[in-house]
C-alpha cells in the first residue's frame, strides 16, 4: 500500500469531492493533467482496472491512483473529512482463523472393583503383608516332584518378623493351599507338615523362617493363595488373626 501513498494526497480533491470546488478553488492551484484510461493494477496477483468514474492522471511525470477504487480493493475503508482535509483509510480487522486438530488419547480408566467379593488382586512372588506388630513375607512356592513313586508335595517359604508386639506364633494346623481354584491340604500326620521353628514364639524385633507342606503339586498354576493363623499377644490377651496372601508367579 505504500507504493501508492504519494499520490494519492495530491488527487483525492479531484477524486472524492465532486461538488467542493466553489470551496476550494480559491484554496487550491488548477493543473492540466493527463487521463490515463489505458492504466491497470495488479493487486493481490489480479489484473484490474479502475472505473471509469476514477481514473489515473498523469501529471508532471507522476502518476495520481484514485484512493477509493485502490483503498477498497484492498478490503479497506476510505472516507474524505472536507473540514480537515484529511482522507481516512482503515484497513480490515485481521481474520481470526480458528484451527481444532483433533488428537486421539488413550485414556486409563480405574475401576474400583474393591465391592466385588470375587475380585482378587494377585502380587507377583516374593509378598509381603503388613498386620499390627508384626509382618509376613510368602517369598516362595516351590513344587516337588519325586522319582520312583514318590508322593508329590508342594512347599511354602514364610519369613514372618515381630516388629512391636510381645509375641507372635504362626499356627499352620489348617493351613490351606489353592492353585488356580484347585484346594490342596496340608500333609496330614507324622513330621515334616511344617517347619519345627513354627512350634517357636517370635518375641518382638525377631524374626523367623520356615516352611508349610501340602499334599499334592502343580506345576503350571498361574495364580495362587496361602491360608493360615497367626497367634499375637501384645501383652494385654492373645488375638487369633486370619492371614491369606494371594500370589502369582
Amino acid at each position: 500500500m505504500k507504493s501508492w501513498k504519494a499520490g494519492v494526497l495530491g488527487f483525492v480533491a479531484g477524486a472524492m469531492v465532486i461538488g467542493t470546488t466553489p470551496v476550494f478553488g480559491s484554496v487550491y492551484k488548477v493543473v492540466q493533467a493527463q487521463l490515463m484510461h489505458d492504466a491497470m493494477f495488479t493487486i493481490d496477483d489480479k489484473i484490474v482496472g479502475s472505473p471509469s468514474n476514477q481514473p489515473v492522471l498523469n501529471y508532471n511525470g507522476y502518476v495520481y491512483v484514485p484512493v477509493r477504487f485502490v483503498a477498497e480493493s484492498l478490503d479497506c475503508e476510505v472516507s474524505f473529512d472536507p473540514t480537515l482535509r484529511r482522507v481516512v483509510i482503515t484497513s480490515p480487522e485481521p481474520e481470526v482463523i480458528e484451527k481444532v486438530v483433533e488428537k486421539e488419547v488413550e485414556k486409563i480408566v480405574y475401576v474400583d472393583q474393591s465391592d466385588d467379593p470375587d475380585y482378587v488382586v494377585y502380587n507377583r512372588l516374593p509378598v509381603t503383608i503388613y498386620k499390627d506388630g508384626y509382618e509376613i513375607v510368602l517369598r516362595m512356592v516351590m513344587m516337588d516332584d519325586p522319582d520312583g513313586g514318590g508322593i508329590k508335595r508342594t512347599r511354602t517359604y514364610l519369613t514372618v518378623k515381630n516388629t512391636d508386639v510381645t509375641k507372635i506364633s504362626v499356627m499352620p494346623y489348617e493351613a490351606k493351599l489353592t492353585l488356580d481354584g484347585k484346594e490342596y491340604d496340608i500333609v496330614n500326620g507324622g513330621g515334616g507338615r511344617w517347619d519345627d521353628v513354627w512350634n517357636e514364639n517370635i518375641r518382638e524385633d525377631e524374626e523367623k523362617e520356615g516352611y508349610i507342606l501340602f499334599n499334592g503339586v502343580n506345576h503350571d498354576y498361574s495364580n495362587g493363595t496361602l491360608e493360615f493363623q497367626v497367634r499375637s499377644n501384645d501383652g494385654s490377651g492373645d488375638t487369633i488373626d486370619d492371614i491369606k496372601i494371594d500370589f502369582k508367579k
